[in-house]
């Protein structure tokens, strides 16, 4: 155990001078060898790297991400919000639900929490504030919501877990759909409850009123997005596809939308590609980094021990499942939600199965624990791009109007703990 203490000392050095966290990886893993294992050790890292990244199931992640891009230029972000207003906008609220019902399906083509807030606040965070509501409803609604990217599928975060634990892919996709939507509804109707005793609007804000002619058109607006869900989703549900073939399906219809809606242009699609290709090949370096760390600190059995450890302490599972996640709580405050997962699994995840947690299980309620990483500063990206959607306002308007969303998302940690068949009677 003395050894694997000193190379997460060693990591955290790495971190703490900003060392790129997949180079931080790598390197404690050199260092710990060099230090605690055997020259022969060293042969097995170009093996590790290679088995890390020539999983085939890894290639949806690229391909998720290219969908994200293309998708990002197509503009079906601003037309999902406007047809999701015309069936919302006249209840008390509707505005702020409208935009966590469009980060909700607009994160079922994303994949991630930041695409979500950029493209959907974007269109909602100004309008909002235009129709009466405060900087802090308006930039933490979105902000908040714009988690569910990582919670309901595809999500990327998700998919590196399935490959670090072996976990079904397609189980933890399964199982994302009910808290999602436990999520959604809590934020809605705090929403509705909020508005409705004049909190987070200027009295006498106007509500706009559609006709049902319009509710009816907007269903074109929103067609294209559900047409590619249900594609990318359904495919995989329906045992059509894997994720992996889910994802180039995915890709596919994104091009399709983008050629459709007029937005398909070389200099579109390149930028496309490079930017999927740089987020592709940091997320790759990050999860070999991962891997030889989880291989160093097998090594020096470290999970083991550790597991061993907690066992002994006597604490009841509740008890040490309540210190993980007020560590992942804290985890999140100063790294990226998929670094914290590719660190962390190949450590905790044999204490949670000693434990006799579901890994299905524990997958979904750590995705809700790190919804609170990407708002929570300093390093909660989210809240960054609320704020640059509406100029002007700054980082304490932010986190004080997520404050209340973060509450409803421990909430729902305590619903699955108390009825974890929310999340496993779906998949068995």
């Amino acid at each position: 155990m003395t050894g694997g203490v000193v190379a997460l000392i060693l990591l955290l050095g790495f971190v703490f001078f900003a060392v790129p966290i997949g180079f931080a990886l790598s390197g404690a893993t050199l260092a710990g060898l060099l230090a605690f294992g055997d020259a022969g050790a060293l042969t097995a890292l170009s093996n590790i790297s290679w088995g890390a990244t020539s999983e085939f199931v890894l290639t949806a992640v690229p391909l998720f991400i290219l969908m994200s891009e293309i998708i990002s230029f197509t503009g079906i972000g601003r037309d999902l919000f406007l047809a999701i207003e015309r069936w919302l906008g006249r209840l008390p609220g509707g505005l702020a639900m409208t935009g966590v019902v469009a980060c909700a399906a607009f994160g079922a083509v994303a994949g991630t929490g930041v695409g979500v807030a950029a493209v959907i606040g974007g269109v909602a965070i100004p309008e909002m504030v235009r129709r009466g509501y405060t900087r802090e409803m308006s930039t933490g609604t979105v902000a908040a919501s714009s988690a569910l990217g990582m919670i309901i599928p595809p999500s990327l975060p998700l998919i590196l877990y399935g490959v670090v634990t072996e976990t079904p892919i397609a189980d933890l996709f399964l199982a994302g759909l009910v808290p999602g939507a436990l999520i959604i509804a809590a934020f809605c109707l705090y929403i509705m409850v909020a508005v409705s005793l004049g909190h987070g609007i200027e009295p006498d804000a106007p509500r706009p009123r559609f006709t049902w002619a319009e509710r009816l058109a907007s269903i074109r607006l929103a067609g294209p997005t559900v047409v590619l869900i249900v594609a990318v989703i359904g495919s995989i549900y329906v045992g059509i596809a894997t994720p992996t073939e889910a994802a180039a399906v995915g890709v596919i219809g994104a091009l399709l939308l983008a050629a459709v809606s007029g937005k398909l242009s070389w200099p579109a699609f390149r930028t496309a590609l490079v930017n999927a290709t740089r987020t592709s090949c940091m997320v790759m370096f990050v999860l070999i980094g991962a891997m030889l760390f989880g291989y160093l600190l097998g090594l020096l059995r470290v999970p083991q021990g550790l597991s061993d450890w907690v066992l002994h302490m006597g604490l009841s599972r509740w008890a040490v499942f309540a210190l993980l996640m007020a560590a992942y709580f804290v985890l999140g405050m100063f790294l990226e939600v998929t670094s914290i997962i590719l660190i962390t699994m190949p450590i905790v995840y044999p204490t949670i199965i000693k434990l006799g947690f579901d890994p299905v299980w524990f997958a979904m309620v750590l995705i809700v624990n790190m919804s609170f990483a990407v708002i929570t500063p300093p390093v909660g990206l989210c809240l960054y791009v609320a704020k640059s959607c509406l100029p002007g306002t700054s980082i304490s308007q932010v986190v004080r109007g997520t404050l209340p969303f973060m509450g409803l998302l421990a909430a729902v940690i305590v619903v699955l703990c108390l009825f974890p068949e929310l999340v496993t009677g779906f998949i068995r």
